[in-house]
């Protein structure tokens, strides 16, 4: 054997040595990509967030508005209804608003949980952005902090809020810390709400309580809802209630059209009483005994609605005494919105308002226009 014999051999050891360790070697696979699901079981928007079975939904939108009402001397103690804005002039907000929204589906129904980030800016000074809602639902029981049951239910549907603009006239919003039960199907929903007391005399263990019952089929819908104040009234006992029947009709051939009819009584001032204008008040009143509310929504177009209510009001209740005098108002409203493209929103909304001075006081309160103008962009 010579030299290059040796060689030649020894380089073809090496070759099948080097072959031998390649094939042994461990060849690491990239992790695979978990791309953001879509999940379509709770409507557009909601999305699987990675690695559970949670569905979850961001959503909000930004506003500017200008608003404004007829002007009033800022020193004029002439009884008047402020409106929109008060005293004279015009007034600006920005308005951030952020929800979120999880749910996921349970042997027990829907598991959920909301929270609504919001933010207003007014004219001079920068706003306070806080957590204005958060609540959590489990089938038809909600828990947490939001629209009382009075203002808005679960599968409430058209009975749900006032009229049909986005203020929706005199009709009882507020929010509160509840309890609430829900028992819904085929069109029905009846709900029992538990509220925390809000008043100056909630100092006992019982809660506020709502009921309301309410059917929606095509054809539109009827409602009925009372509401018990346990401390917040202003009566000798701190209780008081309000009670309130209302339907609506949806117009037959003509998609959108509707119109509503909701009556309000309250037996005092309380937490479930409406409000609305007060005139000629030497004490300020802050609900009436009696309220008729009537709503039409009218639409042009797909990018073009209106509707136009009218709400009377009869016996204000003072607010220090709740004494019931022969004081009535009404109220006037024109909402108009345009959405020239997906998810840009233009509306405007004015209003007017007026009230006698009945027996409590001498002369009629001025009446007065309020309205604003507001562009929204959604997402």
């Amino acid at each position: 054997m010579n030299i290059k014999s040796l060689l030649l051999g020894s380089a073809a050891a090496m070759v099948a040595a080097s072959a031998a360790q390649a094939a042994d070697a461990v060849v690491y696979e990239p992790e695979p990509v978990e791309y953001v699901r879509v999940c379509d079981a709770y409507g557009a928007g909601f999305f699987y967030i990675p690695g559970t079975e949670t569905c979850l939904s961001i959503s909000g939108y930004v506003w500017l508005q200008v608003g404004g009402d007829s002007y009033r001397n800022a020193l004029d103690t002439t009884p008047y209804y402020g409106g929109q804005v008060g005293n004279a002039g015009y007034d600006l907000n920005t308005r951030a608003r952020l929800n979120i929204d999880a749910r996921s589906d349970t042997e027990w129904g829907t598991l959920r949980s909301y929270i609504r980030l919001q933010g207003t800016w007014g004219s001079n000074a920068d706003g306070n952005t806080t957590f204005d809602q958060a609540f959590l639902e489990l089938g038809g029981l909600r828990m947490g902090y939001t629209e009382s049951a009075w203002a808005q239910t679960q599968n409430g549907g058209a009975s749900n809020w006032g009229s049909h603009s986005w203020g929706g006239m005199y009709y009882g919003y507020q929010q509160r810390h509840l309890i609430a039960y829900t028992f819904s199907g085929n069109g029905f929903a009846a709900t029992l709400s538990l509220e925390h007391d809000e008043g100056p005399a909630a100092t006992d263990w019982t809660p506020d309580v709502v009921g309301k019952v309410a059917y929606n089929a095509g054809w539109g819908a009827v409602w009925a809802k009372i509401g018990w104040d346990n401390a917040g009234a202003v009566t000798a006992s701190g209780r008081g209630w309000g009670a309130s029947v209302g339907m609506q009709y949806n117009i037959p051939n003509m998609a959108g059209d509707s119109l509503r009819l909701i009556y309000y009584y309250a037996d005092s001032p309380n937490a479930y009483a409406v409000g609305g204008p007060v005139g000629g008040l030497a004490v300020p009143g802050v609900a009436y005994e009696h309220s008729i509310l009537a709503s039409y929504n009218h639409v042009f177009s797909p990018t073009l609605s209106a509707s136009v209510a009218v709400q009377y009001f009869a016996n204000v209740y003072g607010a220090v005494t709740g004494t019931k005098y022969t004081n009535d108002a009404w109220a006037g409203e024109l909402s108009i919105v345009w959405t020239p493209v997906q998810n840009f929103e233009v509306r405007t909304e004015l209003n007017y308002t007026d009230a006698t001075a009945g027996s409590l006081a001498t002369g009629d309160a001025d009446g007065t226009m309020s309205g604003f103008i507001r562009f929204t962009r959604y997402f």
